[in-house]
């Protein structure tokens, strides 16, 4: 019993009043710890919570992803003319299907413009083995295809190079290529398939942006691993 007035009334409340607060208190830092009112962490609903990684890269020269990728469209290469100094210095994925247009003007403005990519490389690089009946890229469009990989957190392309390093993935593996060396326009260099893929009856010479084969040109290139006049290889790993 609690006398109002006595000392023992005084310490009792002062007790009761030190146990709700220390009971708050403790509740607080649970939370700011990320513990729940029943005392379980709640580290396993966050990893729930936590989105599954995915990486999407563009596969040049191939209309198909490889096995353990998603083909989130295909399409064309574009680019940007090579005679040309102005415009983009990229190649594009262009899809071919459900292409929107918005508010669009009949005739050039004259503002920048985007071309079909072609091949300008002969036979005996690349294979052979999904073009068909034809034996000679020279001159086709190169289609693409944009695939994503599920749980991979990262992506690179490694030019001179065919293979990955330990513990990556192989996506695809080819040559490295761009436009000419003295071309007015200057571009970007991709990693194309090393069995590529044509777009069929599109073998007549337009021209547009060229993809031509990146030789190694040793001096300002060390040249112990690099030899002057050789193609240079490509490879997409993910991880």
């Amino acid at each position: 019993m609690c006398i109002w007035g006595g000392k023992f009334c005084i310490v009792y409340l002062t007790s009761a009043i030190t146990r709700s607060a220390q009971t708050a208190l403790a509740g607080t830092e649970d939370r700011q710890n990320g513990i729940s009112a029943g005392g379980a962490p709640r580290e396993r609903r966050a990893a729930d919570a936590t989105p599954p990684n995915h990486v999407v890269y563009v596969r040049w020269g191939r209309e198909d992803c490889g096995e353990n990728a998603k083909n989130v469209y295909s399409g064309a290469v574009g680019g940007g003319l090579y005679s040309q100094s102005g415009g983009g210095s990229d190649y594009q994925c262009l899809p071919l299907e459900d292409v929107e247009w918005n508010n669009p003007v009949a005739g050039n403005q004259h503002g920048s413009y985007m071309y079909g990519a072609e091949y300008h490389v002969s036979a005996e690089y690349f294979s052979t083995d999904n073009m068909r009946h034809i034996t000679n890229p020279h001159n086709y469009d190169v289609p693409c295809s944009v695939c994503l990989v599920s749980g991979r957190s990262a992506h690179v392309m490694i030019p001179a190079r065919l293979s990955c390093p330990r513990g990556w993935s192989k996506e695809y593996s080819g040559y490295l290529m761009s436009g000419a060396f003295n071309d007015a326009s200057n571009k970007n260099f991709i990693c194309v398939d090393g069995a590529p893929e044509l777009r069929q009856g599109s073998s007549a010479d337009l021209n547009g942006a060229l993809l031509l084969l990146v030789e190694a040109q040793c001096g300002s290139l060390p040249c112990g691993p690099y030899i002057s006049g050789y193609e240079l290889t490509c490879v997409v790993c993910t991880l």
